[in-house]
């Protein structure tokens, strides 16, 4: 591997692994002489499907930094991709700093408009179906009183499919959206085509659970990051989106086996436009 990073950062080269999936993928920072980049190592031959849908991203807005395809090694199952500056979002949010929650928001709202009624020829709708199978998936895994709550839930988050109205992140959370002189995306492995509400419930639903982490109340960033939301002039149905934050709701109690993270999944069905959700 270190042979085929030389050229394009500079010899030396040293890797370090920032997380380790195992089956799944490496993902590793490279540094060199002339620059850094991220490199990601598949156990699946997914590398050049994954760098198809970053490149066909690259024409999107200015206000939002995306990853550039570096290198493609479909062989090694390898994919090295440019550094995006900044820090996760997270440090904000925990900060209370709403200015930057603001700037985030709307920056995520911009390329949701910007990429609107497209469809870039390597990404596929992701469908309400497959979002309910993937949760399906987790209700499998989870353990049998958490497996026995999601589950009762399923028919209220099951029910109607969705548009494929623009460009989505689709596994959107707090340590995915870089803060720095532009806002940044990364982890754009499973970008899809899907309603703008799935990316910002399934981000609320993720703040949520952060909130419970660090035992903070994040309403007031949550508000800041809505608010510059609002301001990018893209919609947001309140029902829909209170649909998408329950099922990542969901999700996160099957996979950290969290009980309170389904009753929080009631009432943003419930108190509809939800929680911090647009009126």
């Amino acid at each position: 591997m270190i042979e085929r990073l030389e050229p394009l950062l500079g010899a030396p080269v040293s890797l370090e692994t920032l997380k380790h999936k195992p089956e799944r993928r490496t993902t590793l920072r490279a540094r060199g002489a002339r620059r850094n980049a991220i490199v990601k190592v598949y156990a699946s031959t997914r590398a050049p499907t994954v760098a198809a849908r970053i490149a066909a991203l690259a024409t999107g807005p200015d206000d939002v930094e995306i990853p550039e395809v570096l290198l493609c090694d479909s062989e090694l199952h390898l994919l090295v991709l440019s550094e995006v500056p900044g820090v996760p979002l997270r440090e904000a949010l925990l900060a209370g700093d709403g200015e930057t929650c603001e700037r985030a928001g709307s920056a995520l709202g911009t390329w949701h408009r910007a990429w609107s009624g497209m469809s870039p020829d390597p990404l596929v709708p992701h469908t309400a179906e497959r979002e309910i199978e993937i949760l399906s998936s987790r209700i499998d895994r989870a353990p049998d009183e958490i497996a026995a709550l999601v589950r009762a839930e399923l028919p209220s988050v099951a029910e109607g499919e969705w548009a494929p109205a623009t460009v989505v992140h689709r596994d959107l959370y707090e340590e995915q959206i870089m803060v720095d002189e532009r806002i940044g995306l990364i982890d754009l492995d499973d970008a899809a085509l899907g309603p703008p509400e799935l990316d910002v419930g399934n981000l609320l639903a993720h703040v949520e659970l952060l909130s419970l982490r660090a035992t903070t109340d994040l309403t007031a960033a949550v508000e800041a990051l809505l608010k510059g939301y609002r301001q990018s002039g893209t919609p947001l149905d309140a029902a829909l989106l209170a649909r998408c934050q329950a099922l990542t709701s969901l999700r996160l109690a099957c996979i950290h086996e969290m009980r309170s993270l389904v009753d929080r999944a009631q009432p943003a069905l419930l108190t509809e436009p939800g929680r911090g959700a647009p009126r």
